[in-house]
């Protein structure tokens, strides 16, 4: 029996230890899948400008192999998240190689689904562009320097010139071809088809020759000549009725496209500061998709843009690059140009505005030869000196111009600026509801459409004529709040709050009183700015039950500035209230009792929002920046669950303002607490931020013009920012899928006034599963020996299939 009894306790004891064995074993484990994870992201991070492909696929296998440990799982899943997300927003989609010397040419076939490249001892080189990978092409056993490609507008015929002086021209079906030229030691060639495809135009700079052919019969037609010399880049109207030369060094030149005789006096390009070098010939020419506008330059750093119709400069200068602009091409909408240049980069820039869109891209080593629009406008393909073909990806926005209601329905909504405007504040208001359907504008001042109006817009309705709202019948409307439905709409006049008038709610009650400032997500409460006993008038704020119109609880009061915005969380529990010192208020509606105060931000606060869950707030301000913080639930306290300890926020405010009140004070740390640093990169007030329906990113937008994309776990940018738009940014709103961002924004700065318009952004890239998303945009899967070389401890497994 004693035995027995030994037995069974050695036997307890055994399993006990190998229980504590396996679960130490299991810690081990977790700890190297935990630090390999975060080496892949690292890794990921370092690789994004020259492997574009593989650092989203190292990203995936990040996200794959974290550990699934409780302690561990919540910031690793953050982190992975967030560097998928970071790495399916990054513009450079694909680097593309095989090439043995510097690429001079690419171009898109029309149907988007082939990308062509030439470059030296590379007469022609194809890719599947869905697949990225090459596609055989006859071209013979010859290796010579391919200058340029370009496809027929119909896709049935692709031309090579060589720098022979000679062309090459195939039949894509029967992919049969003929020859031209040839007979020059070495040029600098360009070529272009007409619009019907009957003409192929080849230009040889300094070399001589510039010929138009029959693309049936391979036979030269004509010749295009001036005093200017031989020209340079060549394209034709889209119309076909003009060829346009640029002259490298010299100007450009138009030429009648069936005579080819010179029509009009020359263009003068605008000089710059970088000069050629002898015997170079850098020169770039491209008309707009309409027609009407033509782009060049003939050996600057600056792009010119003329009004064909009038010849006529239509504005100044593009100025940005800082070597000589090597090519440009308008994107299929013509609402984009991008140039290349020798200072190895990229612009995009806004052809209405005049101005650059974000920052250049970057990741060529040496001199960008060309870029070309895919057929969609959402790719960008760029050809390096360096040897590299590169994709691009494009952000695309779709822009909506608002009417209200006249006399053929097509009023311009006019945002008209007073007399004396630069000594008055612009409180113009545009709020978009929380599914983002429903755009109210209120205007600068009362002379148009009247005192007491706003404007009102369905924006998912097929029809962008929006309608006046009669609100006042004697003064100006200057506080409004929509709801998430957008049915739902509180204004109040000027002097509301000051003297405690009625607040107006479409079809409610009468009884609210004061600034509206924000709907709860139900609709069923309603926050207003109101003054009672201070001495700063919009000082406290007051929650109101609807539809019956009752004050809920006391004022909420402790803030030493005027009431600038409000939030409530996703139940209605708790009322984020932001003020003009640069603090924001959290209160619980239902008891009134105060759970903290921040002090988040050295200028007036502008815009708040909470994310799904309402454990996270989201401030922006005038101080150029926007902020994260974790929020405890009511009676919860400390910071929000299912996160890392988060390092101290740094204390960089704006730059031109001191830090002292860039965080949470002491008093109120225990409830909430800065998530990492502010989010900068705007370079004016932050206007408004929403966040994406999963809270996994959001997005801010600003008086730069621009709305910018962040992650909400790390507050890394995702992406380059938005921009395109006229004027300031003033609203914003994710539809309920994510798959869209709408912005609203004064269209364009105008001495009379700003035309308003609406914005649809494709963000489906980043509402869609990251790691899916990402394998797709990778379109191949991680090697054995690429897994070998970043993950040698682990037996090989394919990510995109887990």
């Amino acid at each position: 029996m004693v035995v027995v009894v030994v037995l069974v306790a050695t036997t307890a004891v055994l399993a006990v230890m190998n229980v504590r064995a396996g679960a130490e074993r299991d810690r081990a484990l977790a700890q190297r899948d935990l630090a390999l994870s975060r080496r892949l992201v690292a890794q990921s991070q370092v690789l994004a400008a020259t492997e574009p492909r593989l650092a989203r696929l190292l990203a995936v296998a990040a996200a794959r192999i974290a550990p699934p440990a409780p302690e561990t799982r919540a910031g690793t899943r953050a982190e992975t998240r967030a560097a998928i997300r970071a790495a399916v927003a990054a513009p450079q989609l694909a680097v593309l190689r095989g090439l043995p010397g510097e690429v001079h040419s690419v171009a898109f076939s029309p149907d988007g689904a082939t990308l062509a490249a030439t470059g030296r001892a590379a007469p022609l080189r194809l890719w599947d562009v869905s697949g990225l990978t090459p596609v055989p092409w006859p071209v013979g056993e010859e290796q010579g320097d391919g200058m340029s490609v370009a496809y027929s507008a119909d896709g049935g015929h692709l031309a090579v010139a060589g720098a022979d002086g000679g062309v090459r021209v195939w039949d894509t079906t029967t992919r049969q071809a003929w020859t031209g030229g040839g007979s020059t030691p070495w040029a600098r060639q360009w070529t272009a088809f007409s619009p019907d495809g009957s003409l192929l135009a080849t230009t040889a700079g300094s070399a001589g020759a510039s010929t138009l052919w029959d693309v049936r019969t391979g036979a030269p037609v004509a010749a295009l000549r001036s005093l200017d010399g031989a020209p340079g880049p060549v394209a034709f109207s889209p119309d076909g009725t003009l060829i346009a030369a640029a002259y490298p060094g010299g100007p450009i030149r138009t030429f009648d496209a069936e005579s080819g005789m010179l029509t009009g006096d020359p263009l003068e390009p605008a000089a710059g500061s970088v000069t050629p070098e002898p015997r170079e010939e850098v020169a770039a020419l491209a008309f707009s998709p309409g027609g009407g506008l033509l782009a060049g330059t003939t050996g600057s750093e600056h792009v010119q843009l003329w009004d064909v119709a009038t010849r006529r400069p239509a504005g100044r200068p593009l100025t940005g690059h800082t070597g000589l602009v090597t090519s440009a091409a308008f994107s299929p909408d013509g609402r984009v140009l991008a140039t290349a240049s020798q200072d190895h980069t990229i612009r995009l820039w806004d052809v209405r505005g005049r101005r650059p869109l974000g920052e250049p891209l970057t990741g060529h080593t040496h001199a960008v030869n060309a870029v070309a629009f895919s057929p969609g406008g959402n790719l960008l393909a760029s050809a390096g000196a360096d040897a590299t073909v590169r994709l691009w990806r494009i952000p695309r926005g779709t822009r909506h111009p608002l009417t209200l209601p006249g006399g053929d329905g097509r009023v311009p909504a006019d945002r008209p600026v007073p007399a004396r405007w630069y000594e008055r504040r612009d409180s113009t208001q545009a709020v978009l509801s929380g599914d983002a359907g429903r755009l109210v504008v209120q205007p600068y001042d009362g002379t148009r459409p009247g005192y007491g109006s706003l404007w009102s817009w369905d924006v998912r309705a097929a029809r962008w004529r929006g309608e006046r709202l009669r609100i006042r019948p004697d003064d100006l409307v200057d506080g409004l709040a929509v709801s998430r439905d957008g049915r739902s709409l509180a204004a109040s006049g000027s002097d509301d709050a000051g003297h405690g008038l009625h607040t107006a709610i479409l079809g409610g009650p009468s009884s609210v009183r004061g600034r509206p400032l924000a709907y709860s997500p139900d609709g069923r409460l309603l926050a207003t700015a109101v003054q009672e006993a201070t001495a700063v008038p919009d000082a406290e704020v007051q929650v109101w039950a609807l539809p019956e119109g009752k004050a809920r609880g006391g004022t909420a009061s402790g803030q030493s500035g005027r009431i600038t915005a409000a939030a409530f969380d996703g139940t209605g529990a708790v009322l984020a209230a932001g003020a003009s010192d640069g603090t924001v208020l959290l209160w619980e509606t239902a008891t009134g009792r105060r759970l903290g105060l921040l002090r988040a931000h050295t200028l007036p606060v502008t815009s708040l929002a909470f994310a799904p869950g309402g454990t996270l707030l989201a401030t922006a301000s005038e101080d150029r920046t926007a902020r994260l913080w974790d929020v405890a639930a009511p009676g919860s306290p400390g910071t929000a669950p299912d996160r890392e300890p988060e390092a101290a926020p740094d204390r960089e405010a704006a730059p031109d303002r001191a830090p002292e009140t860039a965080s949470a004070g002491a008093h109120d740390a225990a409830w909430a607490r800065a998530r990492g640093a502010a989010l900068i990169g705007h370079t004016g007030h932050v206007h408004a931020v929403a966040f994406a329906p999963d809270g996994g990113y959001l997005a801010t937008a600003g008086q730069d013009g621009t709305v910018r994309l962040w992650d909400s776990a790390t507050g890394r940018p995702l992406g380059p920012p938005l921009a395109g738009h006229g004027g300031e940014v003033r609203a914003l709103a994710f539809t309920a899928d994510g798959r869209t961002l709408v912005a609203a924004a004064a269209d364009l700065v105008q001495v009379a006034g700003d035309a308003y318009a609406v914005w649809k952004w494709d963000t489906s890239a980043l509402a869609a599963d990251p790691a899916t998303t990402a394998c797709a945009q990778a379109a191949r899967p991680l090697t054995r020996e690429e897994w070998a070389e970043h993950v040698p401890d682990l037996p090989f497994r394919d990510v995109c299939r887990s």
